[in-house]
């Protein structure tokens, strides 16, 4: 047959229904019209006529058939047994066709599913899948090329010499490659090691893995004398057509229709080949193909990209990290955060669209936290950067606090997926199989990681199943695997974790299991109750330290659902709160939420919450607080039947007389709860009773009882190993030797190590204390100005850290101020005071153990 000249184009007819491929109907009617052909579209026809009539008479005169299917089965018009779109197939018969189907398909109709397996069936065709419009079109175009080459030529080529195939050479760098020299040394490293064949560099979406294969590529370059080849397949979904693909790309001789393996085999041979497989997640089935290839050819090194391995014996995986983010404090000079690598990135793309951006001290720490924000991810760090076109850092910032949607689009030469954050994460969570979509959506519930306990527990899932699932996700780079010294810890790149949480709130069930999510964490909090109280302690405490953001999730959740189950969650996680104190804040803010509506409470109940809003409020320093809630909790007493509560609560009465003032209260108080909590074997508040009472002994002049308790504090924190608790019982001990006159030396051993272990588990509040009593010491020796000096370190610290002094306490500071003063003069006090305020933690303490 002669190809038609430009006025009598062939005709190629487009079948598909209407609405739900609109878009992949225009890709193609492009696709057709740049090879010089002309569309033939049935809504373009005359609609006076029946449709059966149009479409039969466009299919007469058409030369082609291509057919477009998705989950639509189409119109089963009157008198008709099928529908218009099946019909249009078999009127085709004899005409050359091309069909295509879009996936994934979840809702596809039976009767187009029975249609497709019919084609599959007959073998008369065969049809390719496709998941875009835009991969659609570059499908049709190619294979509308091969097609005219095909049958549709006037003559053979004349015979003459053929040209040389020439392998597809690296693609060229359009951009720097910022930050990865490490990697690409990695890479190569792991390459040239005797016996390794296979190496797959892995990671999510967006994580840099092909342009640090293309890097490792150039770098391994003169060392495959045969050449390099670079197969990109991120438009192929079909496994079988990979190694075509590679045969193309490599100049392969398939002539006279031999398979690319054949091809491929010939020449790689025993040849020293570097083949480069980018983007292989979507057709991972070919890994037998790729196993055997390796076998016949000794020569041939495969450097794949995958977001998950292919799981052959010969492989060697490369989890591509993320960009290391910038360290140090916030307010770093913007020299040395430049020295990241995620920071370099972002000034490198900003620069790109902003040329005169530049790293300054007014937009250093938005830009860090940008890319701390990123979590160091090359792609969504060169989106961002690409919206300081029109918005400086700080405003960025301020919008991905809102939603990561602020990133925007990327460059046009960027691969589709890759045009926005969500699309690059769409297209690996759309590679899954349905239960480890739906394990993926269900895990963005989770904060910080979760366990596979935890996963199986609010999945509904056996334990192994859970494992199973999430060792899939992990291959396909959606979660990574940590380990906190508890086991394994599945995690999400908040990156990801913000899009897939869209999908969970999508899915009916979403109320069901932010609820089981909500009652995993709550059981956890009870069953770990008790031994944060005693022997078992460290061992909890470390487990729900892990899990800080999930209880979070949890007590929210109940604050918007299910208030009456949080007094006794509070109450659980009192213990682990104390010893932690870096929530307390928010857990203030929690309790403050159910004081309103707390008389509405069940007795049990009441006394809970009240007990924790008391020992927090004091931890934080909120005397008013503390005070309220003594109103509410004192009659609460006599109604208390259980023995700890009944005694915690007692504990805490006693801390909010202290606090109004009431010392000798504060001592009854005190005196009492000790008396029930030695009972009980309870080493934790018996511990806190010691060092209270001890504290108050000291204030009121009763040193002798005051050593005692204050050394069987001692003693029983050392025991039940609560640096916490140890830490306290020192201070107070160091305090009691300084206000006895003890020798100075035997007052320094107990300060020494008290100022130690304060700095270790970062406690402010004992470290003032220790500094305080170092003061008094000083002076006591006759140096009046290091006392001022250490005095105002005492003072800088406990404002910094929006302390209160303990009321106990606040007379011998005032008393010994006055004397310090007046041995100095008020310049050189001020002067020296002042110095004192200005020093860090680490520099108080080394002034004080000078």
């Amino acid at each position: 047959m002669i190809i038609r000249t430009p006025d009598q184009r062939l005709r190629v007819f487009v079948s598909s229904t209407l609405g739900e491929l609109a878009n992949e109907r225009r890709a193609v009617s492009r696709a057709i019209s740049a090879l010089r052909l002309t569309p033939v579209m049935f809504e373009t026809g005359a609609r006076p006529h029946p449709p059966q009539d149009v479409y039969r008479a466009y299919l007469e005169q058409s030369d082609i058939f291509i057919g477009l299917y998705w989950q639509r089965y189409g119109l089963v018009s009157p008198g008709m047994e099928i529908s218009g779109l099946e019909d249009e197939l078999k009127l085709a018969e004899g005409l050359p066709r091309l069909l295509y189907v879009k996936g994934p398909a979840p809702d596809r109709e039976p009767e187009l599913a029975a249609m497709l397996a019919r084609i599959a069936s007959e073998a008369a065709d065969s049809y390719r899948h496709f998941r875009s419009a835009a991969e659609l079109g570059r499908l049709v175009r190619d294979d509308l090329a091969t097609l005219l080459s095909e049958r549709f030529a006037a003559v053979e080529p004349a015979p003459g010499p053929a040209a040389e195939a020439a392998p597809r050479p690296l693609p060229v760098g359009t951009t720097s490659l910022v930050g990865r020299e490490q990697d690409i040394e990695k890479v190569t490293e792991l390459a040239r090691r005797p016996g390794v064949r296979l190496v797959t560099l892995t990671g999510p979406g967006g994580i840099g893995k092909t342009r640090l294969a293309v890097a490792a590529g150039e770098r391994l370059r003169g060392e495959f004398s045969a050449g390099t080849v670079f197969v990109p397949l991120d438009a192929v979904t079909d496994p079988a057509l990979v190694l075509a693909g590679a045969a193309r790309a490599a100049g392969a001789d398939t002539a006279g229709g031999s398979a690319p393996m054949e091809g491929l085999a010939e020449l790689f041979s025993d040849s020293e080949w570097l083949l480069i497989l980018d983007n292989l997640e979507q057709v991972l089935e070919v890994a037998p193909d790729v196993d055997k290839l390796l076998g016949r050819c000794s020569g041939l090194t495969i450097l794949a990209t995958s977001r998950t391995v292919l799981g052959l014996r010969a492989e060697r995986e490369y989890p591509v990290p993320p960009l290391a983010l910038p360290a140090g404090p916030a307010g770093a000079a913007p020299g040395d955060l430049a020295a990241s690598p995620a920071v370099a990135l972002f000034v490198d793309r900003a620069r790109a669209v902003r040329p005169d951006f530049a790293l300054t001290e007014a937009n250093a720490v938005a830009v860090a936290e940008i890319c701390r924000r990123l979590e160091g991810l090359p792609l969504a760090i060169e989106l961002a950067a690409a919206r300081t076109r029109l918005l400086d850092p700080g405003t960025l910032l301020g919008r991905l606090s809102d939603s990561l949607d602020a990133l925007g689009t990327g460059a046009a030469d960027l691969p589709e997926r890759q045009h926005t954050l969500r699309a690059t994460v769409e297209w690996s969570v759309g590679l899954l199989e349905a239960e480890e979509r739906s394990l993926l959506e269900i895990d963005a519930v989770f904060d910080d990681g979760w366990t596979i306990e935890a996963a199986a527990a609010v999945a509904g899932l056996e334990e192994d199943r859970a494992l199973e699932l999430c060792e899939a996700l992990a291959r396909h780079s959606l979660i990574y695997l940590d380990s906190d010294g508890l086991g394994p810890r599945p995690r999400m790149l908040e990156t990801v974790r913000a899009f897939v949480a869209d999908r969970l709130a999508a899915r009916p069930d979403a109320a069901e299991v932010r609820r089981r999510h909500a009652d995993y964490y709550c059981e956890l909090a009870r069953q770990a109750e008790e031994p944060l109280r005693r022997a078992g302690w460290r061992e909890w405490a470390g487990r729900l330290q892990s899990e800080a953001g999930n209880l979070g999730v949890a007590v929210r959740w109940y604050l918007a659902h299910d208030r009456a189950r949080l007094p006794h969650l509070f109450r659980s996680l009192l213990p682990l709160w104390v010893v932690q104190n870096d929530t307390l804040d928010e857990v203030c803010s929690w309790v403050a939420q159910l004081l309103p509506d707390v008389d509405a409470l069940e007795p049990q109940a009441r006394a809970e919450l009240l007990w924790t809003g008391a020992v927090t409020a004091r931890e934080v320093g909120d005397d008013a607080s503390v005070v309220a809630a003594r109103e509410r909790l004192v009659p609460l007493l006599p109604a208390i039947s259980d023995p700890y509560l009944h005694a915690v609560a007692q504990l805490a009465v006693g801390w909010t007389f202290a606090i109004a003032g009431d010392l000798d209260g504060a001592q009854q108080e005190t005196a009492a709860s000790l008396d029930q909590l030695r009972s009980q074997d309870e080493p934790l508040w018996t511990t806190a009773a010691l060092v209270t009472a001890g504290s108050l002994e000291t204030a009121t002049g009763r040193y002798d009882a005051a050593g005692r308790h204050l050394s069987e504090a001692r003693d029983l924190a050392e025991r039940f190993g609560n640096d916490r608790l140890i830490t306290g019982s020192l201070v107070q001990l160091g305090t009691l030797a300084v206000t006895r006159r003890e020798p100075a030396r035997d007052a320094r051993v107990v300060l020494d190590r008290a100022l130690d272990l304060s700095l270790a588990i970062h406690s402010s509040r004992n470290l003032t204390l220790s500094l305080a009593a170092y003061a008094q010491l000083a002076f006591d020796g006759g140096d009046a100005g290091r006392a001022a000096l250490l005095s105002g370190a005492a003072e800088g610290v406990r404002r910094r850290a929006g302390l209160r002094a303990w009321p106990s306490r606040q007379r011998e500071p005032g008393q010994l101020l006055s004397q310090v003063r007046e041995a100095l003069g008020a310049d050189g006090f001020d002067r020296e005071f002042a110095a004192g305020a200005r020093l860090s933690q680490r520099a108080a303490a080394a002034a004080a153990q000078r």
